[in-house]
Parts: C-alpha cells; structure tokens; sequence
C-alpha cells in the first residue's frame, strides 16, 4: 500500500527544471542511467507536495508509459517588475 504513495525522483542533467517519477513498486527504467538522469530523492506523496508534481498525473502516467515527467517552472506575469516584501 505504501509503495503506491512513494515515488523515486530523478533529474536531468541537461535541465534545471526537469524531472522524472517512478513509483517505488514499478521498475527504473533504462533510461534512468545515472549520467542522463541521476537520482535525487524518494518522496512520499501523501506528505510531500514538490512543486509541479501531480498526484494524479503521475499515477495514470505510470499506468500508461511506467514514468512521470514533470517540470518545475517558476514563471511571474510581469517578469520586469521587483518582488517586495510583505
């Protein structure tokens, strides 16, 4: 039951904002080669909520293709202007 909450995740090397999830119970992919994609931590989503990451998107894709992908993109609707303080 446990290992359906709790997802393995890699980062791309080639990209700061990208990620990949595999469920804990599910197989690594041969993509996930250590050089490419290296791992980063294991998260357990019914505590853990990393920016970007779906719940429900990463269990359909993981019954559909065995991997999630994800991006963590921080993006501000007036990018020229300064945050302030609260």
């Amino acid at each position: 039951m446990c290992a359906r909450k709790t997802f393995y995740i890699f980062a791309t090397s080639s990209d700061a904002q990208l990620f990949c999830a595999v469920r804990q119970d599910q197989p690594i992919p041969r993509m996930i080669d250590g050089v490419q994609w290296r791992y980063l931590n294991c998260i357990d989503t019914s505590r853990d909520k990393p920016f970007g990451f779906d719940v429900d998107d990463a269990n359909k894709a993981m019954r559909n293709c065995g991997v999630y992908f994800y991006r963590r993109e921080f993006a501000f609707s007036q990018p020229r202007t300064l945050l302030q303080a609260a």
